[in-house]
C-alpha cells in the first residue's frame, strides 16, 4: 500500500495522543497554565505533526507556538485546528480573539453546562493566569527560536519567577 493511500491522523487525534483533551472548550476559562499545556506536551505535538505531515508542517507548528501571545490550552487548540485547516501553512491571521474562552458542545444542554463551568472558572479560577513564557520557552529554544529572557518563566516546583 502506497503512502498516499494511508490515512493520516488529524490534529485532534494528535492532541489526544499528546495527552490532552481534543476539545478546546474543556479548558475554557482556565488561563495559560502548565497543568494544561507545557514543553513536554508541545514536543509531543511537534513529533506527531512531523510524523504525520512532515518537517515543513512541524516547522510551521513551531512558528505558531512562537506567535500565539497567550498560550492557554483553549487558544492553542483552536489555533492548531486553524493551522491544520490551512494545510499546515502558518499565518498570524490564524490567531483568534477567544482569550481562553470557548463554549461548544453537541447539544444546547452541554453548551450551557460548559458555559457555566467557564464562568465559574473565570470567577473562581482566575483566567488571567499566564505562564506562556514557561510553557513555550524551552520548546522554542530546542527548535531554534530565541525568546527574550524577560519573557521566560521558570518553576522550581513551588515558585514561578521571570528571568531578567
Amino acid at each position: 500500500m502506497g503512502k498516499n493511500l494511508e490515512k493520516r491522523i488529524n490534529a485532534k487525534q494528535i492532541a489526544i495522543n499528546a495527552g490532552m483533551c481534543g476539545r478546546p472548550e474543556y479548558y475554557s476559562g482556565r488561563g495559560a497554565v502548565t497543568c494544561d499545556l507545557n514543553d513536554k506536551i508541545l514536543e509531543k505535538f511537534y513529533q506527531g505533526i512531523q510524523k504525520e505531515y512532515g518537517k515543513k508542517a512541524a516547522k510551521q507548528f513551531v512558528q505558531m507556538v512562537a506567535d500565539v501571545p497567550k498560550l492557554s490550552a483553549t487558544d492553542f487548540l483552536l489555533t492548531l485546528y486553524r493551522l491544520e485547516g490551512q494545510s499546515w501553512k502558518w499565518d498570524k491571521k490564524l490567531i483568534g480573539d477567544e482569550k481562553g474562552v470557548y463554549v461548544d458542545g453537541p447539544t444546547d444542554e452541554v453548551k450551557r453546562a460548559i458555559g457555566l463551568a467557564t464562568i465559574g472558572g473565570i470567577i473562581f479560577g482566575d483566567n488571567s493566569r499566564d505562564k506562556t513564557g514557561y510553557i513555550k520557552g524551552e520548546f522554542l529554544r530546542r527548535h531554534g527560536i530565541k525568546t527574550p529572557k524577560s519573557t521566560i518563566f521558570y518553576e522550581d516546583g513551588v515558585n514561578c519567577f521571570v528571568s531578567v
